[in-house]
Parts: C-alpha cells; sequence; structure tokens
C-alpha cells in the first residue's frame, strides 16, 4: 500500500510540472503556445484527494505442492580414527528404574527321559600284597590231663554158661567164593567245599563280581561262635561306633539331605541336559551306603568272613562305603573342554575277621581295601 502511494504522488507532480519543463521536453509544441510572460503564471490549490483504500485482494495464496525430489545418498566419508588415550570418565550412578520387570512364571516343560546308558563295569586285577604272618594267639588253650577214673570192678554172673563137651570136628567145606560187585562209593561233598580254596568267590559275590558281601546264605555261624567261644577276649581288640551317618561324617551336610540326593536324569555324558541341571548332590555321583559286610576280599586277595552280630549278637562292625555310579565319566556342570573325570577312591579298613578254610586260626584282625569316595580329577593343562 505504501508504495501505491509513493507512484500517486510521482503521477501528480509529473502533471502540474511547469511549462518551461514541458516545452524543453518536447521541442515541437513549444511554437504552438506563447512565451510564458504573456501570461500570468495560475495558481492553484493543492488538491485535496482522499485516500484511496483499497480492498484486499481476494486472491487465495496458492498452495504448491513440496517437489518430491528423491532424497540423494551420500557416501560416508572415510575420516581416519583418531587415536587419543581413553579417558577415565566415572561410571554415572542411575536410580533405579520406577517399574521393575514383571515376575514371570518358569515355563513348566517336560522332563525328558533319555535312555540309561550301558557302560561296561571295569575289572580291576586283584592286588598282589604280601601276605601278612600271625603270630599265636596269647592266651593259647590249656592243657587239661586225662582224668584219672578208676575201673569197675563188676561181680561174676549168678548163672554162669554150662560147659558142654567137645562135639565132632567136621571139616569145612570148600566152597567158591562168589563174584559180588563192588560196593558203590557215593563221595558226598561237604557245604563249605569252597571254603578250601581262599581265592574262590562265595555265591554271594555275584559270581565273583563283587569285592564284599553284605548277605551271606553260607555264613558259617557255628564256627565263628566256637572261634569266640574259645577265644571270648578278642571282641574287645577292635571296637565300633554302630550309629554312622552323614550327620556325624560329612560337614554341613544331613543324613537326610544325602538320602533324597537324586542322579536319574545324569547319563554320565556331558552333551546330555542331565549334566547342566538336576537336583541335589555330588558333582560325581555315587551310592552311598553304612553298611556292615558279612564277608570280603582282604588285601592279599583272599576270601574272609567278618564277624557281625550274626554270630554273636551285639557286635557289629560298621563301615562307609561310597562307589562311584559312573566311574571315568565327566563331573556333572563342568565343560567337556576341562577333560574332568570321575575316579574312585579306596581305603584300607581292618577288621575282625575268620578264615573257614584255616578255622585253626581262630578270630584275627585282617585288611580290607574297601571303596571309600568318588572325586573328580581335573588333568593338567599344557
Amino acid at each position: 500500500m505504501k508504495v501505491l502511494m509513493v507512484c500517486l504522488s510521482a503521477v501528480l507532480i509529473a502533471v502540474f510540472a511547469e511549462p518551461e519543463a514541458a516545452a524543453e521536453a518536447h521541442p515541437n509544441t513549444r511554437s504552438q503556445y506563447p512565451a510564458h510572460s504573456a501570461y500570468p503564471r495560475p495558481s492553484y490549490p493543492a488538491p485535496a484527494y482522499p485516500k484511496p483504500s483499497y480492498p484486499a485482494p481476494a486472491h487465495p495464496k496458492p498452495s504448491y505442492p513440496a517437489p518430491a525430489h528423491p532424497k540423494p545418498s551420500y557416501p560416508a566419508p572415510a575420516y581416519p580414527k583418531p587415536s587419543s588415550p581413553a579417558q577415565a570418565y566415572p561410571k554415572p550412578l542411575y536410580p533405579a528404574p520406577v517399574d521393575p520387570k514383571p515376575a514371570y512364571p518358569a515355563p513348566a516343560y517336560p522332563k525328558p527321559s533319555y535312555p540309561a546308558q550301558a557302560y561296561p563295569k571295569p575289572s580291576y586285577p586283584a592286588p598282589a600284597y604280601p601276605k601278612p604272618s600271625y603270630s599265636a594267639p596269647v592266651d593259647p588253650k590249656p592243657a587239661y590231663p586225662a582224668p584219672a577214673y578208676p575201673k569197675p570192678s563188676y561181680p561174676a554172673p549168678v548163672d554162669p554158661k554150662p560147659a558142654y563137651p567137645a562135639g565132632p570136628t567136621y571139616p569145612k567145606p570148600a566152597y567158591a567164593e562168589p563174584a559180588y560187585p563192588v560196593a558203590y562209593e557215593k563221595k558226598y561233598e561237604s557245604q563249605y567245599e569252597h571254603y578250601c580254596d581262599p581265592r574262590k568267590a562265595p555265591k554271594c559275590s555275584n559270581n565273583g563280581t563283587e569285592t564284599f558281601c553284605l548277605k551271606d546264605s553260607e555264613y558259617p555261624v557255628k564256627e565263628v561262635k566256637y572261634a569266640i567261644d574259645y577265644d571270648p577276649l578278642v571282641l574287645n581288640k577292635y571296637a565300633d561306633v554302630a550309629d554312622q551317618s552323614a550327620d556325624n561324617l560329612v560337614d554341613g551336610l544331613t543324613s537326610l539331605a544325602e538320602e533324597h540326593f537324586d542322579y536319574s536324569n545324569y547319563h554320565g555324558s556331558a552333551f546330555e541336559k542331565g549334566h547342566w541341571v538336576g537336583d541335589e548332590g555330588y558333582i560325581c555321583p555315587s551310592d552311598v551306603l553304612y553298611a556292615r559286610p558279612v564277608r570280603a576280599v582282604n588285601a592279599d586277595g583272599e576270601w574272609r568272613v567278618i564277624v557281625q552280630n550274626i554270630a554273636w549278637p551285639g557286635y557289629t562292625q560298621t563301615q562307609r562305603i561310597e562307589t562311584c555310579l559312573f566311574p571315568g565319566a565327566s563331573c556333572r556342570t563342568l565343560a567337556a573342554c576341562y577333560r574332568s573325570e570321575c575316579l574312585q577312591q579306596y581305603i584300607y579298613h581292618r577288621m575282625l575277621s575268620f578264615d573257614p578254610c584255616d578255622p585253626q586260626k581262630g578270630i584275627f584282625i585282617d585288611i580290607y581295601k574297601m571303596p571309600s569316595a568318588c572325586s573328580c580329577h581335573l588333568p593338567q593343562f599344557h
């Protein structure tokens, strides 16, 4: 609007300009009009024109669509990575989130069942230990003299046998000897015939696959009782703690917890699920028994009968026996790269024993190699 007013003012000034200026501007018309001096110069009042008001243009502002130019893609500049020392900024402390992570229940997946792997039972050679020499019992059986009983004198019979005169003598006829067959001699085998070979495994050893027996149907009860009656002080040579369990033999573990160890998901392989997850138990699965063996192989590889309450009530010999369920297998929860291995450990026990093959020894103390623990072994890394 302001520009329009400036233009209109310029037009009015040009219209009312002096005639000389107009004549100079147009020389052809100068001769048609008289000189300025002949006419008085009129004075015109300045026109009072009202200020025009122009309506606002009713043209709406056009809206042009935005140009659809594709956005150019420039390659990222490959600036060299500056090498500057890492600055040690203090770790900021953020407040705990207001909305904690919701706790979802653990998914209940069905428990997989894996077939049990049949590992062959290793066979260990019998250790060749020197046979111990035992001294004669301190208290030998006293030798009592045979009793001297007086020979009784019996009276002569009241009715003696009458004496008859000798009869005639006849010659003995000669008869041929009858040819009777030789009488059958049946050989009766003793119930304890195998005792004569102390290295022969008894029936309770499951054909020699076990080194000790917890039950024995051929236990020589009478022979052991007789040996104890012969030397009753022998039971004082060895005492026993009858009540044994994890409560007094394993630190930090109760007998109730040890009895409920479950290794049903573990099958001895480091690449199965049961190797990484499972219930409470030892890192090497084992079978723990607090048992009283009645027969076992001693350190020389010979079978001996062990004195228990079967033969003498009230007297027991209790041992803690721990056997590896998977000897040589990987330890639970350890990766296969560690090359771990479960090893069977043994310990020597001394127990009062009886030798059925040589009952003259009586009751004596013998040494036995019994399984005591199943330990995890890690080999040396090179």
